[in-house]
C-alpha cells in the first residue's frame, strides 16, 4: 500500500524506517513545513527532496495513495486527519489521538462518514509483555483482578526547549497515556473514576508537572494505581514500568520486563516463577503496521481504533482535570 508521511521530526523519521523495513507499504510523499527539519531527513534518509510537500494538500495533489501516517503534535491531528478523510485515505496516526476529547470526537465522526479507518499508534500494548500478561489474565492464573499498582520512573523527555519539557502535564498526556492504554487492555475493562496528584522536584527539567500518584476506581470494584516520576536520575524501571497485579489465586507482576507469578497463600500448590513470553510475529510499530494494513484489507476497525483509543485519551485527560480541581472525576464528565 502507499502512504504520505506527515513529519520528519524525530519520530516521524523513525516511521520512514520502519516502514522500509516492513517491506509491503510505500512511502510516495512526504510533508514537512520546516526547511530545517526537512534538510535533515534529506541527509539522514536520502529523501529526495522533490518528494517533500510544505502541506498535505499539495502531497495528496501530487501522488495517488492509500492512507497518511500522521507523525505531527498532537494539536495537528484534527487538521491532517480530516484533510485525509476528505480525500479518501486512511489515517494511521501517532498517539495521543488530539489534545481534546470534542476535537477527537469530530475526527471519529468524519472517518466514519468518509468510510475511512483511523487507527492510534498505541505501541506499547503490541509488546510481548502486555500481550501474554492479557492470555494469562483471560486464562484465570490470578482468578479475577482486584488490584493493579503501576510504578515508574524514568529521565523522561530531558529534553531542553521541547513541547514535553515546556507545555504542562506532557508527563501524563504523552507518556503515562501509553500505560493508561495498557491497563484497558490488559484488563478488558475501562475505569469510571480518577482522583490524581501531581508536583514536580527541584531537580527536575520540566515546567509542567512531571511527578504524580494516580487512582482509577472501576465499576466492579477493581482498583488501579499509577505512580510516576519523570525525572529520575536514579535506578529506572523499564519503559513498560513494574506491575503488580493481584487477584483471589494469587499475583502478576513485571519486573525488569519479566512476567513472574505468585500463588503463595492458601493453597497446596505454591508457584513463584517467571512465565515464559508469547512469541509474537510483530512488536511494536511493526505490529501497528501489520494490524492497521490488515484492518484497510478486512475493512474492519483496527485495535486502537481512533474510537476506542478515546478512552485511553479521556483517562489521562481526566486524570490532568482531577489535579487542577482537587477532585476525584468521573470519566463520564468529559463527554
Amino acid at each position: 500500500m502507499k502512504a504520505i508521511l506527515v513529519g520528519l521530526g524525530g519520530r516521524g523519521r523513525h516511521w520512514v524506517r520502519v516502514c522500509r523495513d516492513f517491506g509491503t507499504v510505500e512511502l510516495v510523499a512526504f510533508v514537512e513545513p520546516a526547511a530545517a527539519i526537512k534538510k535533515v531527513a534529506v541527509t539522514e534518509l536520502g529523501i529526495a527532496e522533490n518528494s517533500i510537500y510544505a502541506s498535505l494538500s499539495d502531497a495528496i495533489k501530487g501522488h495517488k495513495a492509500d492512507f497518511v501516517i500522521d507523525v505531527t503534535p498532537p494539536a495537528v491531528h484534527e487538521t491532517v486527519a480530516l484533510a485525509a478523510f476528505e480525500n479518501g485515505l486512511h489515517v494511521l496516526g501517532e498517539k495521543p489521538i488530539s489534545s481534546s476529547v470534542t476535537a477527537a470526537r469530530r475526527m471519529i465522526e468524519a472517518s466514519k462518514r468518509a468510510g475511512r479507518r483511523h487507527m492510534i499508534t498505541q505501541n506499547y500494548r503490541f509488546g510481548t509483555v502486555p500481550r501474554t500478561t492479557r492470555r494469562l489474565i483471560n486464562d484465570g492464573v490470578v482468578g479475577k483482578p482486584g488490584q493493579l499498582d503501576v510504578t515508574f520512573y524514568m529521565p523522561w523527555a530531558d529534553m531542553a526547549g521541547s513541547h514535553y519539557v515546556t507545555e504542562p502535564y506532557m508527563f501524563l498526556n504523552d507518556m503515562c497515556i501509553h500505560h493508561f492504554d495498557m491497563m484497558r487492555y490488559i484488563l478488558g475493562a475501562d475505569p469510571a473514576t480518577v482522583q490524581c496528584i501531581t508536583w514536580n522536584q527541584p531537580w527536575g527539567w520540566h515546567k509542567g508537572d512531571a511527578c504524580h500518584v494516580a487512582h482509577f476506581g472501576f465499576t466492579d470494584g477493581l482498583h488501579a494505581t499509577h505512580t510516576g516520576l519523570g525525572c529520575s536520575v536514579g535506578k529506572t524501571t523499564s519503559w513498560n514500568g513494574n506491575w503488580r497485579l493481584e487477584g483471589p489465586k494469587g499475583s502478576l507482576s513485571w519486573e525488569a520486563d519479566k512476567i513472574i507469578v505468585v500463588q503463595g497463600h492458601r493453597t497446596e500448590k505454591k508457584i513463584n516463577g517467571e512465565q515464559p513470553l508469547d512469541q509474537l510475529p510483530y512488536v511494536g510499530e511493526k505490529a501497528i503496521l501489520a494490524e492497521f494494513l490488515k484492518a484497510v484489507k478486512e475493512d474492519r476497525d483496527p485495535e486502537c481504533s481512533g474510537e476506542d483509543n478515546l478512552k485511553s485519551l479521556t483517562m489521562a485527560l481526566a486524570a490532568i482535570k482531577s489535579t487542577q480541581e482537587k477532585r476525584e472525576v468521573r470519566l463520564a464528565e468529559l463527554g
